[in-house]
């Protein structure tokens, strides 16, 4: 029972990555590449909006295909939130922007839509990396508490055969999980 405690406690943040980069395809598979023209909203002169002093970062912008759509991304994390800013406000005047959305996005739903990577037209680390803070964006606080559980329950468990003064090797793989987890939750 010690043995595979100590696996699953090894394997744990592959398993975590494996369900995320599962999510990440998913998403992928589903995308187009379209090149759009924003409209401003209510005469403003900007065609690209950013939250600025939101804790969440919050892009978004209209398109005119005959209702006025709302394409709308929000981003987590300390070290997003200002690559994001830095960004996007090179592009919030752009006439013209390109970006990935879904390809079968239903009408009668919510008119706040997804985009992602937008002004890549390659599929490079970039477009990955944005699809990856959507999925985390969406599936947050079911990660955020998975991860108080593995190391609330790993804690315990390591504690319980011995602690991390007779369990070194575990203790390191222990520690290197929580950075691990805790840039994957917040970055």
């Amino acid at each position: 029972m010690k043995n595979l405690v100590f696996i699953l406690i090894f394997i744990f943040p592959l398993i975590i990555t494996a369900i995320i980069v599962s999510g990440i395809i998913k998403v992928d598979s589903g995308l187009e590449l379209v090149k759009e023209n924003p409209v401003s909203k209510e005469n403003l002169k900007k065609k690209l909006f950013i939250d600025k002093h939101a804790s969440k970062r919050r892009v978004y912008f209209f398109l005119n295909d005959s209702d006025k759509s709302r394409y709308e991304r929000s981003y987590r994390g300390f070290i997003t939130n200002w690559k994001v800013l830095e960004n996007y406000e090179r592009f919030e005047n752009s006439s013209t922007l390109n970006f990935y959305r879904e390809i079968n996005v239903r009408k009668a739903t919510d008119k706040k839509k997804s985009f992602f990577s937008l002004n890549n037209e390659e599929k490079n680390f970039s477009y990955y990396f944005d699809i990856f803070q959507f999925v985390k964006e969406k599936y947050f606080f079911a990660l955020l508490i998975v991860f108080l559980l593995y190391v609330f329950g790993a804690g315990w468990l390591i504690d319980y055969y011995g602690g991390i003064t007779h369990l070194k090797y575990v203790g390191v793989i222990f520690g290197i999980d929580i950075i691990y987890l805790l840039l994957m939750l917040f970055w």
